[in-house]
């Protein structure tokens, strides 16, 4: 490991953005799930990008290739919805190994279509390497928002109530399981429904774009963010920005079902899989008490689920949380690291 990955990935995306050039018209750079930018229009433009690795975010054999194709949109439509926007438009990078088939290819392309498809969003271009090393996606996704319905994760204030619009834990829980597939007497001890669920939440997760839009709509969301890098990290994101604490409830969050099915079988905790896995693509957001119940209707009428799991604090008391029987402890802020760890390894 390098330099880079022993400061782990946010360290270095503050040392590197810490002084760079900018623009009157960048209203929100680094540090969101998204930048937001003046085009000079009614609605501002939202602008966010992600790489898919072979081996790092999807294993071939495991995943389609169809499923490769959606999971690379995928990402980038949850950081469009965390910022309360309409995805609109798509340029894609393929970086190509030579074992790679034109075949291969047009299933990816056959994945994100279907994707794209059901968000209107048009893929507009990009560009095409060989590569040495393995498979890679790279996509920015542009969007477009009103000025006046942007959520931001700034904007959560003590007395606010956290919620997350889908249950958690079930992409940690195929990521655990695919990885020790060469035991075949524990997969064994996982039903077919089980395997299939959590695979399935790993290699082609559904990003909550409509509940986005509608918690924006609804206007009473203080900040949000998408649940990407674990629970327990993106909600420390909030409180880095809001500069406030949180405290959750064990008890209260929504934990899916096949999650606690796979950490009895493999030793491992299912609150901790919910915590910090990652790669849900829920959103999490906060809301004054008294505007739960708009934002909950919203989050419904969008298909959606929402949930209230905790609540935001003073700052002086940081993260914690809150076990059945009472007892307070405090919430490390970890989860998915690209640079410190790879779960697929």
């Amino acid at each position: 490991m390098g330099e880079a990955g022993l400061l782990g990935e946010f360290d270095v995306i503050a040392r590197l953005t810490q002084v760079q050039p900018t623009r009157p018209d960048v209203l929100l750079g680094s540090g969101d799930d998204a930048a937001l930018l003046d085009a000079s229009g009614s609605h501002l433009l939202v602008a966010t990008c992600d790489a898919q690795v072979d081996g790092v975010h999807f294993i071939r054999g495991v995943a389609t290739y169809e499923e490769i194709g959606h999971k690379a949109l995928a990402v980038n439509l949850s950081d469009i919805a965390a910022m309360g926007a309409e995805p609109r438009w798509a340029l894609i990078s393929l970086l190509i190994p030579s074992e790679l088939k034109m075949s291969d290819l047009d299933q990816v392309y056959t994945g994100m279509r279907a994707l794209a498809g059901r968000y209107s969003v048009a893929l507009v271009g990009g560009n095409i390497s060989f590569i040495s090393g393995p498979f890679c996606i790279d996509m920015t996704l542009l969007g477009a928002v009103s000025p006046d319905r942007v959520l931001m994760r700034s904007g959560a204030q003590p007395g606010d109530l956290i919620l997350v619009t889908g249950k958690l834990g079930a992409a940690a829980a195929g990521a655990l399981w695919s990885v020790s597939a060469a035991d075949p007497a524990l997969l064994a001890l996982l039903s077919p429904e089980t395997r299939e669920r959590t695979r399935k939440a790993m290699v082609a997760p559904l990003p909550a774009v409509a509940e986005g839009r509608a918690i924006a709509e609804s206007g009473t969301a203080t900040a949000m963010i998408d649940v990407s890098d674990g629970l327990a990290q993106d909600l420390w994101h909030i409180c880095q920005s809001s500069h406030v604490g949180a405290v959750l409830e064990a008890e209260w969050l929504p934990i899916d079902r096949p999650v606690h099915e796979v950490a009895r079988v493999y030793g491992k905790d299912a609150l901790d899989l919910a915590l910090y896995g990652g790669e849900d693509y829920v959103l999490l957001c906060t809301t004054k008490e008294d505007s739960v119940a708009t934002l909950l209707e919203a989050i419904q009428d969008a298909g959606g689920v929402g949930r209230i799991i905790g609540r935001v604090i003073d700052p002086s008391q940081g993260m914690t949380l809150r076990l059945a029987d009472g007892e307070l402890r405090p919430l490390e802020p970890r989860g998915w690291d690209h640079l410190a760890h790879n779960i697929y390894r």
